[in-house]
């Protein structure tokens, strides 16, 4: 069997690696009333923990040093 060469990895895959800034925050209603999620800036979805490493949907690496001023997103 050939030995495994270890190409380059196309630029897509690398900018998952690359930190974003995690830059929103959306509030959702809820029976408890307003519930505040963070917002992956790749996907968009909704982050089920704050300061966590990676986006648990499209794995994209995040950066929180810019939370404190984050936009928020309320419901309509």
């Amino acid at each position: 069997m050939p030995e495994r060469v270890n190409a380059p990895e196309p630029d897509e895959a690398r900018a998952f690696r690359r930190p974003m800034g995690v830059g929103a925050v959306r509030y959702v209603r809820t029976t408890a009333g307003l519930t505040g999620f963070a917002v992956c800036p790749r996907c968009r979805g909704n982050l089920e923990r704050e300061y966590q490493t990676f986006c648990d949907r499209c794995g994209q690496r995040l950066d929180w040093t810019g939370f404190a001023r984050a936009v928020v997103l309320l419901p309509r």
